[in-house]
C-alpha cells in the first residue's frame, strides 16, 4: 500500500495544501489566495472563519487532484506564517479577525518597552526582542485596546495552531513558534509567568495553550472535519512548526555548515546554533528553539523580498498586457535583467513596500533614476535590491565571524534562473535549489512523518525526502562589481534613516 503524508501551509498571501509520497515526491498541490483585510493604517487582518474554510477547500481539491485514497495519507503536519494573533473561546470559534505577522499596530509597545528597558528584561527570560507583530506584542496590544475581546477568549493560537485545533477539536501551541512568540521561556521551554507579568497580561495566563513537541501527536481529524475536508476520520497530525523552521528542515539542513534562504513574501535567512551565544543588544538576530533537539535557530527576517517584485509585475506589467500569461512575464523580465550587465546600471531600488530592515518608517524608493533609465533598468533593480536585502541580513548573521560553506535557497525567487544565480554572484557562494517547490509543506510533512512512524528521525527523513535540483556556482568575475553595488545599497539605506531621522 502506498503511503502518503499531508502538509498544509497558511502564509502571508496563499493557503496551500500539498500531499507528498515517503521518497518527497511533490504528488499534488492546491492553492488559493486569502482575502487580506485592512481596518486601519498599519493593520493586516484575515476573517479567520474564511480561513478554515478556504484550507477545506484545498486539502479536498488537493485529494481529489492527487487521486488518492485520503485513508493512504498516514500523518498530516500544518504550518504557516510566525506569530501573529488568533483568539478563540472554548468551542474554537474566533471571537475576532485573525492578525496576520505583517501587522504593525504594535510599534508603539516595542518602543516604549525599549525606552523602559522592558525589553531586556524580557530577553533575559526569552531570549527574544519585541516586535511589532510577535504574539506576546499583539496580546498586550487587544489587552490595552480592546480588552473586552480578549475577555471572550480561552486560547490564544497561531495560524498553524488554529488549523490544527479545527481538524482536531485539540487546543495546542508548539515549541518553535512558541519560543518565538516571547512567552516561554528559552531556557525550560515553558510558558512563563514572569513573561505574561512583564507585559501586564497576568490575568491571561490561562490562554496559553499546552506546547507540543514538533513530532508529536496534536489529536486526530475529527468527523466533522473528515466530512469538511475529505480527509478520513482518525488521521493522526502533530504538533507540526512554523514556517522558517519547516523550510529549514526540508532544505535538509541538520548542522551549523549550510546557510538557509527563503525568498518569498518575506526575506528569511537562517542557520542552526548548539548554543545560546548572543546577549541583549549583541546582535539583531532573532533566536528561538529548533525542530532539531539541542538547536535553535537563528534568523534575520523581514517582508523585503520576492513579494517586491510581484507588486511591480502586478501594477506596472500586467495591466498593459492582459493578453499575456504571468509566466510569459515572468520570462520577459528575466530576459530584460540578463540584457543589462550589472556594471551597466547604478539604479538602487530599496525594497521597502512592506516593511522596512533598518528605520521603521523606511519606505521603498529608488536612487539614482535618469531620463536614460529604461525598463530593463529598473526590473534589474528590483531584482538586486531584494537580493541585496538578503545580503544586509546574511552579513549581521556573519557579524560573529561566522561563515557558511554554502546556501539552499528556496520560495518564488527561484522560479528565475537569472535571479538565482545573481544571489550565487552576490553572496560568492554555491546555492543549491530543492526539488520540490512547496518547503514549508514537505517540512512538516516530514515531521509528521516521524511523528506516525513512517520514519525514524530527522537523518533518515531527510535522506529520504530531500532531493537537490540544481546547484548555482557564484562567478568571481561578479564579486567585485556586486560589491560595489551593495555598498551603494547600504548608503540608500543609510540616506532613509536620514530622512526618517
Amino acid at each position: 500500500m502506498s503511503q502518503y503524508l499531508l502538509g498544509i501551509d497558511n502564509g502571508g498571501t496563499m493557503t496551500k495544501a500539498s500531499i507528498f509520497d515517503s521518497q518527497g515526491a511533490e504528488v499534488a498541490t492546491v492553492g488559493k489566495r486569502l482575502a487580506t483585510l485592512a481596518p486601519a493604517p498599519g493593520y493586516t487582518e484575515r476573517n479567520l472563519d474564511e480561513v478554515w474554510t478556504a484550507n477545506c477547500q484545498v486539502i479536498r481539491e488537493v485529494i481529489e487532484k492527487s487521486g488518492i485514497d485520503p485513508r493512504d495519507i498516514r500523518g498530516i503536519g500544518v504550518t504557516g506564517y510566525g506569530n501573529g494573533l488568533c483568539l478563540v473561546d472554548e468551542a474554537g470559534n474566533p471571537v475576532c479577525n485573525g492578525i496576520v505577522s505583517s501587522d504593525n499596530r504594535g510599534q508603539e509597545i516595542v518602543n516604549e518597552a525599549r525606552r523602559t528597558g522592558l525589553e531586556e528584561k524580557i530577553f533575559a527570560l526569552n531570549h527574544q526582542g519585541l516586535w511589532s507583530a510577535q504574539t506576546s506584542t499583539l496580546l498586550a496590544w487587544v489587552h490595552r485596546n480592546d480588552k473586552e475581546t480578549l475577555d471572550k477568549a480561552r486560547w490564544f493560537l497561531s495560524i498553524k495552531d488554529f488549523i490544527r485545533m479545527k481538524l482536531t477539536g485539540e487546543a495546542y501551541s508548539e515549541v518553535t513558534e512558541a519560543s518565538s512568540a516571547g512567552l516561554i521561556n528559552i531556557h525550560t521551554l515553558e510558558y512563563d509567568r514572569e513573561l505574561f507579568a512583564l507585559l501586564g497580561l497576568e490575568d491571561y495566563f490561562h490562554l496559553a495553550p499546552r506546547c507540543l513537541g514538533c513530532c508529536d501527536r496534536g489529536g486526530e481529524v475529527t468527523a466533522e472535519a473528515a466530512a469538511l475536508t475529505g480527509l478520513a476520520q482518525g488521521t493522526p497530525v502533530t504538533g507540526s512548526m512554523f514556517d522558517v523552521n519547516a523550510g529549514m528542515l526540508a532544505s535538509g539542513i541538520l548542522d551549523s555548515s549550510t546557510l538557509c534562504l527563503i525568498a518569498g513574501t518575506w526575506s528569511i535567512n537562517e542557520y542552526l546554533v548548539d548554543g545560546l551565544y548572543y546577549g541583549y543588544n549583541e546582535s539583531t538576530n532573532a533566536i528561538s528553539k529548533a525542530f532539531l533537539p539541542g538547536y535553535y535557530l537563528v534568523e534575520e527576517s523581514t517582508p523585503t523580498s520576492a513579494s517586491n517584485f510581484e507588486w511591480f509585475l502586478e501594477q506596472f506589467l500586467e495591466p498593459d498586457r492582459p493578453e499575456m500569461k504571468k509566466s510569459d512575464l515572468y520570462d520577459e523580465c528575466n530576459r530584460l535583467v540578463d540584457s543589462i550587465s550589472p556594471e551597466e546600471s547604478d539604479i538602487v531600488f530599496v525594497p521597502y513596500l512592506f516593511s522596512s530592515a533598518t528605520h521603521p518608517d523606511a519606505k521603498a524608493c529608488f536612487f539614482n533614476l535618469t531620463s536614460y533609465s529604461t525598463r530593463a533598468h529598473v526590473i534589474r533593480a528590483i531584482y538586486e535590491g531584494v537580493v541585496f536585502s538578503s545580503m544586509f541580513h546574511v552579513k549581521r548573521l556573519m557579524t560573529d565571524g561566522r561563515t557558511f560553506e554554502r546556501a539552499r535557497l528556496s520560495g518564488g525567487l527561484t522560479n528565475s534562473p537569472v535571479w538565482t544565480q545573481m544571489m550565487a554572484d552576490v553572496l560568492q557562494m554555491p546555492i543549491d535549489v530543492l526539488q520540490a517547490s512547496e518547503l514549508s509543506a514537505q517540512g512538516v510533512c516530514i515531521a509528521a512523518g516521524i511523528g506516525c512512524g513512517m520514519f525514524t528521525d530527522y537523518a533518515s527523513a531527510t535522506d529520504g525526502m530531500v532531493k537537490v535540483k540544481k546547484t548555482y556556482y557564484p562567478n568571481p568575475e561578479r564579486s567585485g562589481i556586486y560589491q560595489k553595488k551593495f555598498a551603494a545599497y547600504e548608503k540608500a539605506q543609510a540616506a532613509l534613516d536620514f530622512f526618517h531621522s
